[in-house]
């Protein structure tokens, strides 16, 4: 997919064109200001995928977060050892994964 480039100055007075193009063509657009980018116009469709996906990668890091502090519990009980530990998260994760 081809992005194209636009200085924020240059948006100011292209704001329809590029809005059209990141809508009609789902190309996006990196918005500059002094030659760095700042920012990138990307079609709605792909920002509702970005947000799924960043809830997604949230619930999972505190699934694994609160995996691990059970691990980290069950560990202290039970006195074992750090690679015991982790051979028991490792199993909890993959019991989480199974269908």
């Amino acid at each position: 997919m081809a992005t194209t480039t636009v200085q924020s100055t240059d948006l100011r007075r292209r704001v329809r064109e590029v809005l059209d193009r990141v809508r009609m063509e789902q190309e996006p657009v990196i918005v500059q200001t002094y030659d760095r980018p700042q920012a990138v116009l990307i079609p709605y469709a792909d920002f509702e995928a970005y947000q799924a996906w960043r809830e997604g990668q949230r619930t999972r890091t505190a699934w694994l977060g609160e995996l691990r502090s059970i691990a980290e519990e069950v560990s202290q009980r039970a006195r074992l050892s750090p690679a015991e530990a982790e051979a028991l998260i490792d199993e909890a994760v993959r019991e989480t994964r199974k269908p």
